[in-house]
């Protein structure tokens, strides 16, 4: 197993639960050695239906607000945006108390929810932590408004997690007028479902009930001294600035999906291996932190190449740190296997404190 020694987030640690995980819970050893994967047996690449997850979603979603500095065109910063984002307190929550799963694979959970960074390939990839490069992602992203509009475009986030450049993407649909709708796909590939079930799902759904999509139906519930127990939800603020809980109701549930239907977004989600992934054109394709490990860019690449390949002017964005010290994989060796590949990288923003970090544009000669 292998650990980023980078400075993370301090809300996404919970002492008390960590230590009640870490008494509870007995987890194989795995490899020493995170570059032998070459013999891992990937999970294959599924397709999880809206309607999978939302059974999956727990009574209460617990979350705070997760700040976005927005990146202007000269690439500096010119405004901080707030979205909400699922507590990974209240993931490990619900996996504790979750029966349907089986237990093995609950287990296996629980015990990457307890230490999101770390890493064991074909198990575990990291997903259930917000990486600083996916928050860079999505602040360039609002820094390229109003010249991108992702309405009527088809889009994958590769590789998702939490899904932060995701829920910007769709805030941003969300936030526009509805009778302007016009039809847009909107796909999030990540390894493991367990993080699309604990994480991405669930920030969509918060990105949706915070937009000004979902103000009638915020209007429509009870204040949370009128509410009765399992019903109603809490009304955060339109800056989205302050942490909450939100119901999760049946009425919920199809006012979320009569938004999609009235804006004609279609969402999808997919889990496993970028190996076998269905790869088809698309307009926007963007991942974050996914180069860290030199055996895993064959797979990435094939995936970045084909969809951007069969697109029309496709935007392809990766946004990676300039090295992952102990893993191999980085910025360099990344922009060399491109280079093999007649692709053309640009570097569009470089962060220049703490860790080196970068965003880049990449594009193939059919793409051109």
């Amino acid at each position: 197993m292998f650990k980023f020694d980078f400075a993370l987030d301090d809300a996404d640690v919970d002492l008390e639960l960590s230590s009640h995980l870490a008494n509870a819970l007995t987890v194989s050893q795995p490899p020493a050695n995170i570059e032998s994967t070459a013999s891992v047996n990937e999970d294959p690449c599924t397709e999880i239906s809206i309607t999978t997850l939302l059974q999956s979603l727990p009574n209460v979603l617990s979350y705070s607000p997760i700040t976005i500095p927005v990146l202007n065109q000269a690439l500096k910063t010119e405004e901080n945006l707030k979205l909400a984002r699922r507590d990974l307190f209240d993931a490990r929550y619900q996996l504790i108390t979750q029966e349907s799963a089986e237990k093995s694979t609950r287990e296996d959970a629980l015990a990457f929810v307890q230490e999101p960074s770390d890493l064991l390939p074909g198990v575990y990839e990291g997903g259930l932590k917000t990486w600083e490069c996916s928050v860079d992602l999505a602040g360039y992203l609002a820094g390229l408004r109003p010249q991108l509009d992702p309405r009527g475009k088809r889009i994958i986030e590769v590789g998702c997690g939490t899904g932060v450049p995701s829920m910007f993407v769709l805030r941003e649909i969300l936030s526009s007028p509805k009778e302007e709708a016009v039809e847009t796909e909107i796909h999030l590939q990540d390894y493991n479902v367990s993080v699309l079930e604990l994480l991405s799902f669930p920030n969509i759904i918060l990105t949706w009930f915070t937009s000004p999509a979902a103000a009638s139906f915020r209007e429509s519930q009870p204040p949370p001294e009128e509410e009765e127990e399992g019903g109603g939800g809490a009304k955060p603020s339109p800056s989205n600035a302050d942490p909450g809980d939100l119901f999760v109701t049946p009425s919920l549930r199809a006012a979320f999906l009569a938004s999609l239907e009235a804006y004609k977004i279609r969402l999808r989600f997919f889990s496993g291996s970028w190996r076998s992934f269905p790869i088809a054109p698309y307009d926007v394709v963007l991942t974050s932190e996914t180069i860290y490990r030199s055996e895993s860019l064959t797979p990435l690449l094939a995936l970045l190449k084909g969809a951007a390949e069969q697109g029309k002017s496709c935007l392809c964005l990766v946004a990676a740190k300039v090295l992952y010290f102990g893993v191999g994989g980085g910025v360099s060796e990344f922009v060399e296997r491109v280079k093999e590949q007649s692709g053309v990288v640009d570097t569009v923003w470089e962060g220049e404190t703490g860790v080196g970090r970068r965003i880049m544009s990449v594009r193939w000669e059919s793409s051109l």
